[in-house]
């Protein structure tokens, strides 16, 4: 697959480098993702500009690239502001199976990008059907895997490989409250993840740019169909009082015949 022709959703990163590169805003990056039970679902990516960031950025939505992300599958919302005091603007794009959820996956991080190899899975057996998601996200490139060639030209060739530290000795402020990023899963039925973070049949992870090393993302949940089970029952229950019946009778025609056999005739 060719990343670079893909109208990649680079709301994650413009909105960093926005911020690493105009001060200590404040923005909030959340990575949503939603499972149906046969395998459909949406992808949702919503990013929070507080009034700083709105300011330093007043260009953010051209950026976006509204007509391109729109011919490509996702609907775009806002700018809408919120009671937190931040301005959200939301992009949303559904799959209908998990093979078409990857590829929008690699649509929002790219074939380098630090959101790598996310991936729902989903089985079926008798009246029950497994989910399964599994991913990683990994900062240890630094605020340079967020960019590319093409992304600097949009920024007007800023520079976006200073160290994280430098970064956040020029801003005076730490890049983890600069930029909070939260990964929200929802699956079918119970969920269980090693995510520190739980919602309704969900799980919530929420890395941060300092933290060294790979971050692995999994959740499993088995969701049972009832109705296929309570069929199945009503169905041997029918089948088992059919046999009864059936027995019943045949018992009752042996003692009548034999009945009519053994009574003497007038």
């Amino acid at each position: 697959m060719n990343t670079r022709r893909l109208p990649r959703v680079r709301l994650v990163v413009l909105v960093l480098l926005v911020v690493v590169l105009s001060g200590a805003c404040r923005v909030r990056t959340d990575i949503g993702i939603e499972v149906k039970e046969n395998g459909s679902g949406t992808v949702t990516v919503k990013i929070g500009l507080d009034d700083d960031a709105m300011k330093k950025a007043p260009n953010f939505q051209q950026s976006l690239k509204v007509d391109d992300l729109a011919a490509h599958g996702w609907t775009l919302t806002g700018p809408v502001k919120e009671t937190d005091g931040f301005t959200y603007f939301t992009a949303t794009k559904p799959f209908a199976n998990p093979d078409e959820a990857q590829k929008i996956f690699v649509e929002i991080s790219g074939a380098k990008g630090p959101f790598q190899n996310f991936v729902i899975t989903r089985s079926r057996s008798f009246a029950r059907t497994k989910f399964g998601f599994s991913g990683t996200v990994d900062f240890t490139g630094g605020i340079e895997s967020f960019s590319d060639s093409e992304l600097a030209a949009q920024l007007d060739g800023k520079p976006v490989g200073e160290d994280v530290k430098a970064i956040e000795q020029r801003i005076n402020d730490s890049l983890d409250n600069v930029f909070q990023i939260r990964i929200a899963v929802r699956l079918p039925g119970d969920v269980s993840s090693n995510a520190p973070g739980q919602a309704t049949n969900g799980a919530v992870w929420q890395p941060r740019l300092s933290q060294q090393g790979a971050i692995a993302l999994t959740a499993t949940s088995t969701s049972t169909r009832w109705v296929t089970i309570v069929g199945t029952v009503v169905a041997i229950g029918a089948l088992i009082g059919l046999v009864l019946l059936l027995v019943v009778r045949l018992i009752r025609g042996a003692r009548r015949r034999r009945w009519l056999t053994v009574t003497p005739s007038a």
